[in-house]
């Protein structure tokens, strides 16, 4: 199929989708698409997971030795994945005091469909 003609073809797969009633969902009442919205529960493993992934990156990264306690505070922001906006609390150890106590990270996760199809009964 040719660039002129695959292109055709999406813009009237997307017309057709939209005759059919499908639409894009709206924004929960109060927030703003693809505005930072807080994370209501930051002791969730997954979001202390990202806290730690980032720390260890940015030592990887930066060849530091920084050591991460626990996230504080965050917001999620839906784009083509999630950015996370994570605040993170960092430890003072007995041999290293960090050069600040606390860190702002920014985490990327996208998401991706990996498989679709329907179930056997």
């Amino acid at each position: 199929m040719a660039l002129g003609q695959y292109h055709i073809f999406l813009v009237m797969s997307a017309a057709l989708l939209l005759l059919n009633g499908v639409s894009v969902p709206a924004a929960p009442e109060g927030e703003i698409i693809g505005g930072w919205t807080l994370i209501k529960n930051i002791s969730d493993p997954h979001v202390q997971y990202l806290g730690e992934y980032a720390v260890t990156a940015y030592n990887e990264e930066k060849g530091t030795s920084l050591k991460f306690k626990r996230v504080i505070s965050g917001e999620t922001q839906v784009v083509n994945g999630i950015n996370y906006r994570l605040d993170i609390d960092m430890i003072e150890d007995n041999i290293v005091k960090p050069p600040m106590d606390k860190y702002q990270a920014v985490v990327y996760e996208k998401i991706e469909l990996v498989s679709f199809k329907p179930l056997l009964d």
